[in-house]
């Protein structure tokens, strides 16, 4: 029998529609989200540290080896909360990442892919927020987060994405060495929950309709 699959932000959107394919195909799934609800196995709060250690460490109890995951947990460009922005989108899905390394290597053909966003290559990344991520300095880069400015949590959001993707491909090729595939996508507008809310605001409704 195939290992599992992990998929983060697995209660709605893109996350719940991969927890439903794969369960269609017969794949085993362990789902995360930070509510409970239909297709989560996990509540885990990746904005913290312990709610990421929860994960790894519930993730663990339920299966020895992993055979993919799907990083794909994230909270909105319209977040009230810059620092929270960054806390999840960045630090977050880069804390699943390594910290579920070591179950994928054990499994068997595996492979793992990070959503990042359209947002990471569109220019409206932060250049010096981008540096404090890239530091790994988590309290730094929330108090840098927040400079008070409209919709600086749409600023954020691009930004923790470009960050991840960066990431991703300074860790790809040492995860190859070691058997694990690993790949970030940047998908433009789908058709979520997430983007419904995005669409309700005319500002930000008029630069999704340029992409």
């Amino acid at each position: 029998m195939a290992n599992p699959t992990v998929v983060t932000g697995s209660a709605s959107g893109l996350g719940a529609t991969l927890v439903a394919r794969l369960a269609a195909a017969g794949r085993p799934v362990i789902g995360v989200d930070v509510v409970d609800g239909p297709g989560v196995d996990v509540v885990a709060d990746l904005g913290t540290t312990a709610g990421r250690a929860t994960l790894v460490d519930e993730v663990g109890r339920r299966a020895e080896a992993l055979d993919g995951l799907v990083s794909c947990a994230g909270v909105s460009p319209l977040h009230p909360d810059p620092a929270v922005v960054v806390s999840v989108n960045a630090f977050g899905a880069l804390a699943v990442l390594d910290g579920l390394r070591p179950r994928l290597e054990r499994g068997d053909a595996p492979s793992a892919v990070v959503i990042a966003s359209i947002g990471a290559v569109d220019g409206t990344a932060d250049a010096a927020l981008l540096e404090v991520i890239e530091a790994g300095d988590a309290a730094a880069a929330r108090a840098a987060a927040v400079d008070g400015t409209d919709y600086r949590s749409a600023i954020v959001y691009s930004t923790a994405k470009r960050a991840v993707a960066f990431a991703v491909r300074r860790r790809a090729a040492e995860w190859g060495a070691a058997g694990v595939r690993l790949n970030a996508v940047a998908p433009g507008r789908m058709e979520t929950p997430m983007l419904d809310g995005l669409l309700a605001d005319p500002v930000v409704a008029a630069g999704i309709e340029l992409l």
